[in-house]
């Protein structure tokens, strides 16, 4: 008897809208025999050297027409290849479900369960003001603008004057810090800033991700010192 084994698609949901997603929101889990070579054919695309199983991607709501086809290598006359049709028919797949079918061993796919699937939730970044609440968007406009400004400015000490009325002014994030210090040229401007935004940083555990910025060892291991002799998650200004 063969043993049938499963292997499970994954649906690349559409990143462009509802109208979008609604196509092709569908997947399909396939359990195949192991011990044999296929080609299957999904509405008339064509998958060849199929062993086991096949992952499907981004399947539209509705009937789907499936053709499988065992394929025997080296045997017969002269080691002529074979094939032998396994399956010929369809499979209806619902809509932003998961379905589960499988071949049995009298060469018919037979479906055995079907999931819902749940719309994929894109959440926007939330940020904050300078007052600590929570908003959408507006947070993030702010900065960059502040990066915008820096990367025209000629001189680091004008880039630096303008990063820090940005800093004071509303909680920042590691990775923040580490973009405004990449529009910088000289290394001493970037370790004046690092040092200035570290108390008004909201992830200081990952404060760290900023020596990724500088261009030499020597400040980062000024940094490092730095941090050092800093209380955790210290929350005094800078005036």
């Amino acid at each position: 008897m063969k043993t049938a084994i499963t292997l499970i698609t994954f649906l690349a949901l559409s990143l462009f809208g509802p109208e979008a997603s609604a196509v092709t929101n569908s997947k399909l889990h396939l359990n195949l025999f192991n011990d044999g070579d296929f080609v299957v054919v999904v509405d008339g695309v064509r998958y060849t050297d199929v062993r086991g199983g096949l992952d499907i991607h981004n399947l539209r709501a509705g009937t789907h027409q499936v053709r499988i086809v065992e394929v025997f290598r080296g045997r017969g006359k002269r080691g002529q290849q074979g094939r032998e049709v396994l399956y010929n028919g369809s499979v209806n797949i619902p809509f932003r479900s998961a379905v589960f079918a499988r071949l049995t061993n009298d060469f018919r796919l037979r479906v055995t369960e079907v999931k819902k699937l749940q719309q994929p939730v894109q959440r926007r970044p939330v940020y904050r003001n300078n007052r600590g609440n929570r908003n959408n968007g507006g947070g993030y406009n702010a900065f960059l603008a502040t990066k915008n400004r820096m990367i025209q400015e000629p001189f680091d000490r004008n880039r630096l004057q303008i990063a820090k009325q940005f800093v004071r002014t509303r909680n920042v994030t590691s990775a923040e810090v580490a973009q405004l210090m990449r529009t910088m040229s000289f290394d001493r401007s970037k370790v004046a800033l690092a040092k200035f935004a570290y108390p008004f940083t909201i992830d200081q555990h990952n404060y760290r991700q900023v020596n990724r910025s500088f261009t030499f060892d020597s400040s980062v291991r000024e940094l490092n010192r730095f941090l050092l002799n800093q209380q955790p998650r210290s929350r005094n200004r800078r005036r």
